[in-house]
């Protein structure tokens, strides 16, 4: 009976950590990674765009489609 529970508690154990490793490997895949320039001016571009109204809602967009 002992043994079970041994086992049950290292299976515990070893699915916690493999829980917690996969959910720091999945939330954010890009972590380390260098931004390209080109990225950088897009996103620029889009927040200067956001800011000076030219942004239109997604729902708008696809209603139109």
């Amino acid at each position: 009976m002992a043994t079970v529970l041994e086992n049950k508690k290292i299976s515990d154990i070893a699915q916690k950590q493999v829980m917690a490793a996969l959910r720091e490997i999945l939330s954010d895949p890009d972590r380390g990674l260098v931004l390209r320039e080109s990225f950088v001016r897009k996103m620029k571009k889009s927040i200067h765009s956001k800011k000076a109204g030219k942004v239109q809602n997604l729902l708008d967009v696809l209603a139109n489609y």
